[in-house]
């Protein structure tokens, strides 16, 4: 089983999709762990993602492990097991990155399920939560304080301890 946060923009349930009377809420599942796309070609997936700073520092630190690498006069390997190290790190820390910049655009965290894929997460999510007797969930009034930074990360996570 894997764990997905729900983010979710407040106010979102209260949009009519094309008049029809159809709720079109903006909900995003995000995995929680490793990102194994993020791990093969970091360059292309913080691109897709949006995560342009991310791209810049990657770029950077790149540039710096070949700088330093050719200015040492160290062999090329060398150079490819640091970017392969920073490769881990951006896998590692990806899904978390995510998070961050969505709360940034003010997703919320609506919920953390617990499934064996997206699709079941999904169905899981929106069975017990929309389609449920209650209807939607009621828009919020107040704005739920900003999660806490992690000791591990400079972004905040749905499972730091407040």
């Amino acid at each position: 089983m894997r764990l997905y946060t729900v983010q979710l923009r407040p106010g979102a349930a209260d949009r009519q999709k094309g008049g029809a009377g159809a709720v079109d809420p903006d909900v995003v599942l995000i995995k929680e762990g490793f990102c194994w796309p993020a791990l093969f070609m970091p360059l292309l997936w913080l691109l897709y993602r949006g995560q342009f700073w991310g791209l810049l520092a990657y770029l950077g630190l790149v540039s710096l492990f070949s700088a330093l690498t050719f200015a040492a006069g160290l062999d090329a390997l060398t150079a490819l097991v640091l970017t392969m190290v920073l490769s881990l790190f951006v896998a590692a820390q990806a899904n978390d990155w995510r998070r961050w910049r969505l709360s940034a655009r003010g997703y919320q965290l609506a919920s953390v399920v617990a499934a064996s894929s997206l699709r079941q997460a999904e169905v899981i999510f929106f069975h017990t939560r929309w389609q449920g007797p209650e209807g939607p969930p009621a828009r919020q009034t107040q704005a739920s304080p900003p999660l806490p930074a992690s000791g591990l990360t400079p972004f905040a996570t749905p499972f730091d301890p407040a």
